[in-house]
C-alpha cells in the first residue's frame, strides 16, 4: 500500500516536466521547459514540489508582451511560479538551474534586465535561476506559454540597489 501512496505523491508533485498536472501550464524559459502554476493572491505559489527538491517556489516568471495571447488565456505581465535555485543540485532530478546571463549586452535588455549590468556588481555565480527540463523538441509558442525570468532579474538588481535601465521594468 505504501508503494501506491508514494507513486500518487510523485505523480501529483508540481513543477515537473510536461505533461503538466491540473492547475499548471506547459511553459518554456530560455528554450527549456517546465510546468508552472499561475501565481495566486499576493504572489503565493503552491508549495508541493518533487521529493528531495531544495529550490523554493516563488512568483518569478511572467508572460512578455511579444508572446501574450499566443496561448489562449495568457496576457502580458501575467505571473507564474517557478522553483528558484542557485545551483543544479537544488532542482528536481532530471532538471537544471537555468539562469539569466549577466552582461550580455543591450540586445538582450528587453527580456533580461541583467544584460547591461557588470559582473562586478552582480557576479554570475550569485544569480538565481529557475529549475527547467530539456525540451524534447523546440517548444512552439502555440503549444507552450513562453515565459520570461525578467521579474527574477529585477529582483536580483533590487537586492543590490541597482536601478534598471529606463523602460526595462515593463513586462
Amino acid at each position: 500500500l505504501s508503494c501506491c501512496l508514494l507513486r500518487a505523491q510523485i505523480a501529483t508533485a508540481g513543477y515537473s516536466k510536461p505533461p503538466c498536472a491540473a492547475g499548471e501550464v506547459a511553459a518554456s524559459v530560455l528554450g527549456r521547459v517546465l510546468c508552472a502554476p499561475v501565481c495566486g493572491e499576493a504572489g503565493r505559489c503552491p508549495a508541493e514540489k518533487p521529493e528531495s527538491t531544495l529550490a523554493d517556489a516563488r512568483c518569478v516568471l511572467a508572460v512578455p508582451k511579444k508572446t501574450a495571447g499566443m496561448v489562449a488565456g495568457t496576457f502580458a505581465g501575467q505571473k507564474y511560479c517557478g522553483l528558484v535555485c542557485s545551483a543544479d543540485s537544488y532542482c528536481p532530478q532530471g532538471s537544471k538551474c537555468t539562469r539569466l546571463q549577466v552582461g550580455q549586452g543591450d540586445a538582450f535588455v528587453k527580456e533580461n534586465p541583467l544584460a547591461t549590468v557588470s559582473e562586478l556588481l552582480v557576479p554570475q555565480d550569485n544569480v538565481e535561476g529557475v529549475c527547467t527540463y530539456k525540451a524534447k523538441k523546440k517548444p512552439s509558442p502555440k503549444e507552450v506559454v513562453m515565459l520570461s525570468m525578467k521579474p527574477l532579474g529585477l529582483e536580483a538588481m533590487k537586492k543590490r540597489g541597482i536601478m534598471p535601465a529606463p523602460g526595462s521594468e515593463e513586462l
